[in-house]
């Protein structure tokens, strides 16, 4: 298959700081960790209300379905409260409660460790795509100039004005600057791709 030439991405922001809130928004690692904080933060709220007293309310109604001559009425009905205040159960539910709590806190911690990482590695990788973009527009003026001072070469061994030596060394400064653009814009593709993976969009 042919090989393709591919385009260059779109220039990047003018600093990182909006791609570092975006890769706390869009990266999985991150949003799965912080899915993670929010489940025991709710478990630790659970466990606490079980220390909560609880009252039920019971009733029953219905009617005796074979008449007593004794009752003046077939109909009954009955309510009842019931109130359970868990004191006595040996501190079980404040234990599990500050278990929850500390499972929750150590989740925090691993959110914004993460999250400190991904700020890290979002800059270092935003920095060197910026200058590996740069080193683009410096190559690209290089191939220009070597291009033009190839013409100039071929002009004057044309009309007998220069040496096939000047010629070949034009035409091989040429080559090494189309090589270092080359080399320049898959460096710049590359940086590009480690800052896409940073901000978690190329997984």
């Amino acid at each position: 298959s042919a090989v393709e030439d591919q385009p260059i991405p779109a220039p990047l922001a003018s600093s990182p700081e909006e791609m570092i809130a975006d890769a706390f928004h869009e990266r999985p690692d991150l949003q799965s960790l912080q899915s993670r904080e929010n489940s025991l933060n709710q478990y630790a709220t659970a466990e606490k209300r079980l220390s909560y007293p609880t009252i039920s309310l019971l009733g029953i109604a219905g009617e005796v379905p074979d008449h007593d001559s004794t009752l003046h009425e077939t109909d009954y009905s009955a309510a009842g409260v019931n109130i359970n205040i868990p004191l006595f159960n040996g501190k079980l539910f404040s234990a599990r409660h500050q278990e929850a709590e500390l499972r929750a806190q150590a989740a925090a911690k691993d959110v914004e460790d993460l999250r400190v990482t991904s700020d890290r590695d979002v800059r270092t990788a935003w920095l060197e795509a910026n200058n590996a973009f740069r080193r683009l527009d410096v190559t690209s003026r290089l191939v220009a100039q070597a291009n033009e001072a190839l013409r100039l070469a071929q002009a004057r061994y044309d009309n007998g004005l220069g040496s096939i030596v000047e010629l070949n060394e034009a035409q091989l400064n040429q080559t090494s600057a189309e090589i270092d653009a080359a080399s320049a814009k898959y460096d710049y593709l590359s940086r590009r791709a480690m800052l896409d993976y940073a901000l978690g969009v190329l997984q």
